[in-house]
């Protein structure tokens, strides 16, 4: 019996790569023909715009952040998004972005903070290799369509069809609500209201 290992980033980005029939890379490591580079890119910016929506993977509840000896509070750099618990921190005293790995107060226009912050929730960037299956699959399922779509156009034989994406995405947010939590990928339009500028996910 074979045993499955974990899909790696080389095996998605060759993945990308043949749905417009380049051969496949042996390494991601040094200089990389274009195409493979695009591929690349194009797989990290996809993993990242979908982690960014934040799933049970890779959130973090119930979190503390605490102030440095200059007030300011760091924040990792695979940090994706900080949110503050509403029922503790009010909105108009703290509008918290992140700037420079550090929290920042629109709301007072200052990263200096007289208190720590504890019950926040924190998604994380995580490595490509780290996360689910089911998110590799739907992450380079998606990937490779835009990929397609950048270096051949949209109006060409897609090598993974929109139904592809569409059911590789309903398999991630099955394992999802099995975990527990929920995410706001429960709906379209659920993706809409919290995310008007990424519809485009959904066809």
């Amino acid at each position: 019996m074979t045993l499955q290992t974990r899909t790696t980033e080389l095996e998605a980005v060759n993945t990308i790569l043949s749905t417009i029939g380049e051969s496949p890379l042996n390494t991601l490591s040094g200089s990389l023909p274009v195409d493979g580079t695009m591929a690349k890119n194009v797989l990290n910016e996809i993993n990242r715009e979908v982690q960014s929506m934040g799933w049970h993977f890779n959130t973090h509840h119930k979190a503390t952040l605490s102030k440095d000896t200059s007030g300011k509070i760091p924040v990792a750099t695979n940090v994706l998004r900080v949110e503050l618990n509403p029922n503790r921190f009010s909105k108009s005293d703290y509008d918290i972005v992140q700037r420079n790995n550090e929290l920042y107060n629109l709301a007072t226009n200052t990263n200096i903070f007289t208190k720590d912050f504890d019950e926040v929730t924190i998604i994380y960037l995580l490595d490509f290799i780290d996360i689910p299956e089911q998110a590799k699959r739907y992450i380079t399922v998606r990937s490779a369509r835009v990929f397609h779509d950048r270096t051949l156009g949209a109006n060409t034989l897609h090598k993974f069809s929109q139904e592809d994406e569409q059911k590789a995405l309903a398999v991630l947010k099955q394992a999802e609500s099995s975990t527990g939590d929920y995410t706001v990928f429960d709906s379209p339009e659920q993706a809409y209201t919290v995310s008007r500028n990424k519809v485009h996910w959904w066809y």
